[in-house]
């Protein structure tokens, strides 16, 4: 059998993944890699070997006997917590992203730490039910900062010592 080329493999992981729906996530210590998309339009990487994707059951069309909000799966809300200066994370509100992200369903929690001087950067970490999650960091109130916003799509959650942490991200 001939072997096809890595590309066309990628490509043929990504079409079988569907339309993918992008959520947050927690920033990481490590930088992202280099790597982008190829295109504006395209999403990024979907690396299959960093978590579950979410199966679907039941019929592949929507219901016609459901009301409205039925069958929609519900946000799991970790929480939404300001840390003062040297003040981790509360491990059950990072378990409870890194468990709901891993088994592919939405999730969200919002933190907020102080810089060094003081200024507060919050974070949002948004799960998807695609294995992926977005990571939302304001640093406009950043002093001595980049003073952006920047988005991140990731993969892998886990818990760390300060909160979430992910195998892989990339800047949206």
């Amino acid at each position: 059998m001939k072997r096809l080329p890595a590309l066309v493999l990628v490509l043929l992981l990504l079409a079988a993944c569907g339309e993918p729906t992008i959520q947050a996530s927690p920033p990481t210590a490590t930088p992202p890699p280099t790597a982008t998309p190829s295109s504006a339009g395209a999403p990024p990487f979907v690396d299959p070997s960093l978590g579950p994707r979410a199966t679907r059951e039941g019929p592949s069309e929507p219901s016609t006997t459901l009301s409205p909000g039925q069958g929609v799966p519900a946000l799991v809300d970790c929480g939404d917590f300001t840390l003062g200066q040297g003040e981790r994370l509360d491990a059950a509100a990072a378990r409870c992203f890194v468990d709901a992200a891993s088994a592919g369903r939405l999730a969200k929690l919002r933190v907020s730490r102080p810089t060094v001087e003081g200024d507060p950067i919050p974070v949002t970490y948004t799960s998807g039910a695609d294995g992926r999650s977005e990571v939302v960091t304001d640093s406009r109130e950043d002093s001595f900062g980049s003073r952006g916003i920047t988005t991140e799509i990731c993969q892998g959650p886990s818990v760390d010592d300060y909160g979430v942490t992910f195998a892989r991200c990339v800047k949206k």
